[in-house]
């Protein structure tokens, strides 16, 4: 109740007072007091929540809220990021130079008369180009085919070792003259005489010989 004047003042109808007296005049009481209790309920919790959410907002807890998340973004863009694994890196080599290869693997392993006859063999085997870029081939397939547990060996001997260890300790190979006690400089570089002027032309970024020029 309300005083104005020193007289009673009956309160305004709310909504859900109001749906009560259009219920009793309709003779439908009990729906409309559940609706109106549901609304008035609604309308509460409505009115609760928002208060709550407004107590909860206050510039104080907003600002810490925005000074974590901007700490956050800072500590997210400033960690030193962590290098990835690198993918597919070549295994270490097992003998580091063609020398401790050839040494260390190819000669204990692979034993061949050489008389300097039939066959031979130059202790200086580092002394001759060929020889050099031979056993170093040889030694880069070894490494990568011992990594292959089936048929890696038999694959390097077949079509690595047999070929060039043929050539190299041939009478007529790369260690001509020379005799397994010592080497010799017969050999001389296979001969080659200048080709004539703008047979050889660079076309883009290589050399290409024109026979027809």
């Amino acid at each position: 109740m309300t005083e104005r004047m020193g007289e009673w003042t009956a309160p305004a109808p709310t909504r859900a007072s109001a749906a009560v007296v259009n219920a009793v005049t309709q003779g439908n009481l009990d729906a409309a007091m559940q609706g109106a209790v549901r609304r008035a309920l609604r309308q509460r919790l409505d009115a609760i929540a928002s208060k709550a959410l407004d107590e909860a907002l206050k510039d104080e807890m907003l600002a810490e809220l925005v000074q974590s998340a901007a700490a956050a973004a800072r500590s997210s863009l400033l960690e030193p990021a962590v290098d990835a694994p690198a993918e597919h890196e070549p295994p270490a080599l097992y003998y580091p130079t063609v020398l401790e290869f050839v040494t260390g693997f190819l000669l204990p392993v692979y034993r061949r008369p050489a008389t300097g006859q039939g066959s031979t063999w130059c202790p200086q085997w580092w002394r001759h180009a060929e020889a050099n870029a031979r056993l170093t081939a040889l030694w880069r397939a070894w490494e990568h085919l011992r990594l292959d547990a089936g048929t890696g060996s038999s694959v390097w001997f077949r079509d690595h070792a047999d070929h060039h260890m043929a050539v190299l300790l041939s009478a007529d190979g790369p260690f001509k003259g020379c005799k397994p006690e010592g080497h010799a400089d017969r050999l001389q570089p296979l001969p080659s005489t200048p080709p004539p002027d703008g047979l050889f032309r660079i076309d883009g970024q290589t050399g290409e010989g024109d026979a027809d020029a």
